[in-house]
């Protein structure tokens, strides 16, 4: 991926510091592929619209304003520029046999469809002994397990389905299935280290939590080591045509754009890069802006939409858009998971929002 940095300032002492520490991190990054230019007229930074010099813009997008990053600092918002999106050939699917995982299910096995070389992998963990609802309670453990084998092998026989292909049915390779003695959410985390994507339900057969936005899943989202599909129970997989991407203007959007593409795997499709002034208060609003043409360039297949919302509330302004344009999948990345953990940890009725019918896939890049 080509990578354009511009500093902009006036060759004051901050200005020097930034070029100097910008060189110092792109030699412990020799592998990429950059231009590096450095804008000094008074005229030509205000065309700009920065906050204030010095800055420094990738690939058009401001990633710091007035201040001098340290070197460490910019070789991790610099390196998810040299890693290359692994194909999706592992996709791990969490379930408790509900129907909410059920779906989930149908939903990984129509995204393998499309992929040969992806192989469907459904796990389940159980802890008995903190699961007080269990009424297999004073069950022995080898008889215990047994009865969840049985659980799964009728998950797989009901749920498995057939995809449809040129014409033809194609029956879907059958899914390795594996049972785990442990808490859900890190044995999920835990696996996450070979899988490369995970599909899971955002709800379950769990406690009032886990009905409201689902524990499980919010740990998993924030935790694993790979991009994480979250899908709602009423939501089919249809493809994905028009697709929100959830920013928050960080440097290494255009990467995690690129890691969004290869996920999704997406043909002809709109991508909607979507910013959200939150103020209390402010009535939702939309407006274009003009995305930065090498990013255009990069992805040329692709066709971006950019908007500015403005309302009260971010999780609103996601989700109404996203309804607006009838989008097919909600998605967001960051480096350091600030924006995630924003909305990870709104309260109970905000985090409500995102029970839509649109599933949503969290990118991390600080792995």
């Amino acid at each position: 991926m080509h990578l354009h940095l511009k500093i902009l300032g006036i060759g004051c002492r901050k200005s020097r510091a930034l070029k100097a520490n910008v060189k110092q991190a792109l030699a412990r990054l020799p592998e990429l592929n950059v231009e590096l230019e450095e804008v000094t007229s008074v005229h030509e930074i205000l065309e700009y619209q920065i906050k204030a010099a010095p800055a420094l813009l990738i690939n058009g997008i401001p990633a710091y304003e007035d201040e001098v990053p340290s070197v460490d600092e910019l070789v991790r918002n610099l390196r998810p520029f040299m890693q290359k999106p692994k194909p999706m050939k592992k996709i791990l699917v969490p379930t408790d046999f509900s129907d909410i995982a059920a779906n989930a299910y149908r939903f990984a096995q129509r995204l393998a469809a499309d992929n040969p070389s992806a192989e469907v992998r459904v796990m389940h963990a159980y802890h008995p002994s903190f699961d007080y609802s269990n009424p297999y309670l004073d069950m022995p453990a080898a008889e215990f397990e047994s009865v969840k084998r049985e659980l799964m092998r009728n998950f797989i026989a009901e749920h498995t389905v057939a995809s449809r292909q040129s014409g033809s049915v194609a029956t879907v390779a059958k899914p390795q299935t594996e049972l785990y003695i442990g808490f859900a959410g890190e044995e999920v985390v835990r696996l996450s280290k070979e899988a490369d994507l995970i599909v899971m339900g955002t709800t379950g057969q769990g406690n009032v939590m886990e009905k409201v936005f689902g524990s499980v899943s919010t740990h998993v989202a924030r935790n694993a080591h790979c991009p994480v599909l979250l899908v709602p129970g009423n939501c089919k997989c249809k493809g994905f045509k028009e697709i929100v991407f959830a920013s928050n203007y960080n440097a290494a959007d255009e990467a995690v754009l690129q890691q969004l593409i290869e996920m999704a795997g997406v043909g002809p499709a709109n991508i909607h890069f979507v910013h959200v002034e939150e103020e209390a208060g402010k009535p939702y609003s939309v407006s274009k802006v003009e995305f930065e043409q090498a990013v255009r360039e990069n992805m040329p297949d692709i066709g971006f939409n950019t908007v500015e919302i403005e309302c009260s509330d971010i999780e609103e302004g996601i989700v109404k858009y996203a309804e607006d344009i009838d989008a097919d999948l909600i998605a967001m990345g960051t480096v350091h998971r600030s924006f995630l953990e924003t909305l990870f940890h709104r309260s109970v009725t905000k985090r409500m929002a995102f029970h839509t019918t649109v599933p949503l896939l969290v990118l991390h890049y600080d792995q």
